[in-house]
């Protein structure tokens, strides 16, 4: 895998046989590809104020076999460079102007705004129509983002959809994932990096039948031809910490549109669950609660 000093030497040796609009992108790719490895072809030249023919040209021209390549490749050095530590500095230098409370309040009303911009109304109900069209639904996340398929496997369970939660790593994931079958589900929420674990899952729901819903915020374009559906969920600047707070938006999003779909069942369920807490004695922290 390149690092980003070989990635520095490639373009430096082919610099002085690219075109002045080449230049001009290749200049762009050392300050910032950070940025430029999760940008469309089309919204770099843009950025630029050069064609999109252009771009593809000059990735080629740097020895890539095309823009796609190019973009793995960036990505990939990305991913290398930014440790959870280097995200953190940046996100603490731009917390330092202001209180932390109301910068994070800022920061996080405007990445949900983004979502009006990055998720669109049809991707979002053909999500809820796969999630009530499936037998049962696997719900898949790992690290940080467990919390995400851990909400929503309590709240379906409690509306009477059957949902199995996938949170474990390695090999441990396969016991739940062999469970799997044509007229499942899988709702997967990875961000950042795409694991191992998450390219079996894709593949193992693609052998069986099952479709898919994915929530992300930049592996969209790495898995779309693996997902029936992505939900983009911007979580602010790539290179700098971020919370759940977007993705976690969406999933309760889903959570209600499918309470909203079937509103009889998921209130019937929910009335069986609360008599059930009154027969067995066992609820007595949680009444009134959750």
């Amino acid at each position: 895998m390149e690092e980003l000093d070989g990635f520095r030497r490639r373009l430096q040796g082919r610099f002085p046989r690219l075109t002045k609009s080449q230049r001009r992108i290749a200049t762009y790719l050392l300050a910032h590809y950070d940025e430029a490895a999760f940008l469309p072809a089309a919204d770099l030249a843009r950025r630029l104020n050069v064609s999109e023919a252009t771009v593809v040209r000059c990735a080629r021209a740097i020895g890539f076999g095309g823009f796609p390549h190019l973009r793995r490749s960036l990505q990939d050095l990305f991913r290398n460079s930014v440790t959870p530590a280097t995200r953190l500095r940046r996100k603490l230098a731009d917390l330092k102007d202001g209180h932390v409370l109301l910068r994070t309040l800022d920061m996080e009303v405007q990445y949900l705004g983004e979502v009006l911009n990055s998720v669109e109304p049809a991707d979002f109900d053909r999500a809820v129509e796969i999630i009530l069209g499936a037998r049962r639904i696997f719900a898949f996340g790992l690290g940080p983002a467990r919390i995400l398929p851990e909400l929503l496997e309590l709240r379906l369970r409690r509306f009477g959809i059957l949902t199995i939660g996938m949170t474990e790593s390695g090999r441990d994931l396969l016991e739940k994932l062999m469970l799997l079958e044509e007229h499942d589900a899988v709702v997967a929420m990875a961000f950042f990096r795409l694991t191992p674990e998450l390219n079996t899952v894709l593949d193992h729901a693609r052998t069986t039948g099952s479709r898919t819903v994915l929530i992300t915020d930049t592996l969209g374009l790495a898995v779309r031809e693996r997902a029936d559906v992505i939900l983009a969920a911007r979580r602010g600047p790539i290179s700098t910490f971020h919370s759940l707070t977007v993705p976690m938006a969406i999933v309760n999003a889903l959570i209600l549109a499918v309470a909203m779909a079937r509103p009889k069942e998921t209130v019937a369920s929910l009335e069986r669950l609360e008599r059930l807490r009154d027969a067995s004695g066992l609820d007595t922290l949680a009444k009134g609660g959750g």
